[in-house]
């Protein structure tokens, strides 16, 4: 896979677009209940490449330039450079997660298509598939990216995304304060750390293998999450059934 992605990055690039477009379809066209207009769901891919943007002018602008700071200070980078990659690394998790998070308080979470606990997880997934998209489509601009982790970095958005989703679900409900949500925020920042980390070793093979792993992770992460917010969905739903029948049997209990 690593082969042949690396060697065909507009293929890889088609895969995105295709997988975008089949959630896309299934969110709008499934029976989850009031169907989301096509134009709320693009415009949230839409927010989500525009976070991609900033987050790639403030790190671009604002990062350690490592090789240009080995040519002018050799000695310092040998003593420090790796906590220079740490830092950026972990200073790039946190914009890139902090703005997805940004765009679904302000955008989505009190939006009137905003229906179910588990429409925070999709609408989040959503984001971050525009983020993704955004993201490869400026890294076509440097040709020795891998499309082999551009393709696990699609997953990558979209997971750590789902994480921030659940939690978020559940406080808009009341199921849950802002200590889970600080939490949820905190775990995808470093989920995403622990990929970008992985992905600057300088042992290709190995690089590769750790990201698999840590996307593998994320990806069944938002299976696991989406279950559990259906459930508790479920839940929801009977609790204000029973409060519902309990309030009408004492009225006529009283009449």
């Amino acid at each position: 896979m690593n082969e042949i992605t690396g060697n065909f990055p507009g293929f890889v690039f088609g895969i995105e677009i295709c997988l975008t477009v089949v959630l896309v379809a299934w969110l709008r066209l499934s029976q989850r209940g009031t169907k989301e207009p096509w134009s709320f769901l693009i415009t949230i891919i839409f927010y989500g490449g525009i976070v991609a943007l900033l987050a790639a002018f403030v790190e671009i602008r604002y990062s350690f330039n490592i090789p240009a700071l080995q040519d002018k200070y050799p000695l310092l980078v040998e003593k420090f450079g790796l906590w220079y990659e740490i830092i950026n690394n972990l200073a790039a998790s946190m914009i890139e997660e902090l703005g997805k998070y940004v765009i679904a308080v302000f955008f989505i979470i009190n939006t009137k298509h905003f229906h179910k606990m588990s429409d925070a997880i999709l609408y989040l997934i959503l984001i971050g598939l525009g983020f993704s998209l955004m993201e490869d489509l400026i890294f076509f601009l440097n040709p020795q990216t891998n499309a082999g982790f551009r393709l696990l970095s699609f997953y990558l958005h979209s997971g750590t995304s789902a994480l921030i989703g659940y939690s978020l679900g559940r406080f808009k409900f009341g199921l849950t304060g802002y200590s889970e949500l600080i939490r949820a925020v905190i775990g995808a920042i470093s989920l995403h750390f622990m990929y970008n980390l992985s992905a600057t070793l300088h042992q290709t093979d190995l690089a590769f293998a750790l990201t698999a792993c840590i996307t593998l992770y994320i990806s069944l992460q938002i299976f696991i999450l989406y279950s559990k917010a259906l459930r508790e969905e479920y839940q929801l739903e009977h609790q204000s059934k029973r409060i519902v029948s309990h309030r009408l049997l004492n009225l006529h209990a009283k009449s």
